[in-house]
């Protein structure tokens, strides 16, 4: 263990060197000499690029975009990841072996390789420049690596359980509801911060679905009014600190559900 930390405690420095360097920036006062542009750390610290973007861009409308894209496709990706994990971990299900290989593979499919057909389907069901449609992508998306993830979690419960429960006469859905699902809590932790990083973090999809800048995410902000940033690069510093922060909190107040579902996943 002491060679470990050896080896990760720089890794570790060299990953948090360019956050540090991001916020630093971010407080970088606009008339600052550009010849401390790359420097870690401003002379002197200032929230003037905070204000300029809350006054210069509808930045909450922008905040709810994101909002109204990543917390549906989490709920929906959860709850049916959940029971499509439950069904394949219990339920005499047909071809249950194809369907988990189905989605391994989905898993490898790179997200650039499906933009093109992802963009006719939404315009061919009217659901292009729709916050809608793009929720439902992200769901479709998110949903193999959750089944996987949960299914795991569940086939660590002992069969047992689920047919005690069977025969004090209990349904399928009271024992997926009421045992299966509360006891797959951390394994629904890993789920909700991959798909919440993956639905609010993504800027390809949202460029490609979304046309007017109304609907536009966070992510998108920089290059709707990228002539504002171009000027003051200090705002876009800030621009990417508040895309962070959100998943950062998260992860911080479910690390401890994350640490045992990727435990359980492992297992």
């Amino acid at each position: 263990m002491g060679w470990l930390h050896v080896v990760l405690v720089p890794l570790a420095v060299l990953w948090l060197i360019p956050i540090i360097m991001v916020v630093g920036l971010s407080l970088m006062p606009p008339n600052n000499p550009t010849t401390q542009f790359f420097g870690m750390f401003p002379q002197e610290f200032s929230l003037r690029n905070y204000l300029t973007i809350w006054e210069q861009n509808p930045i909450l409308l922008h905040l709810l975009n994101s909002l109204l894209i990543t917390v549906p496709s989490v709920v929906l990706v959860c709850l049916l990841g959940s029971m499509a994990a439950f069904a394949l971990a219990r339920l005499r299900v047909p071809l249950k072996a194809l369907i988990f290989g189905v989605l391994i593979l989905a898993l490898i499919l790179p997200m650039s390789s499906i933009v093109v057909a992802t963009f006719r389907i939404l315009q061919s069901m009217q659901l292009y420049n729709n916050i809608a449609g793009l929720v439902l992508v992200y769901t479709a998306l998110g949903l193999p690596f959750a089944v996987i993830i949960i299914r795991t979690s569940y086939l660590a419960i002992p069969l047992e359980t689920y047919e005690a429960a069977r025969l004090d006469g209990a349904s399928a859905w009271q024992i997926f509801w009421r045992i299966y699902l509360p006891l797959g809590k951390p394994a629904l932790a890993v789920v909700a911060v991959w798909q919440t990083m993956m639905s609010w973090n993504d800027f390809l999809l949202p460029l490609v679905t979304l046309g007017d800048n109304e609907l536009k995410p966070l992510t998108l902000v920089p290059l709707a009014y990228r002539g504002m940033y171009l000027s003051q690069p200090g705002a876009l510093f800030a621009i990417l600190v508040l895309i962070s922060v959100p998943v950062v909190l998260l992860f911080v107040f479910i690390q401890k559900y994350l640490v045992n579902g990727l435990s359980g996943a492992i297992k």
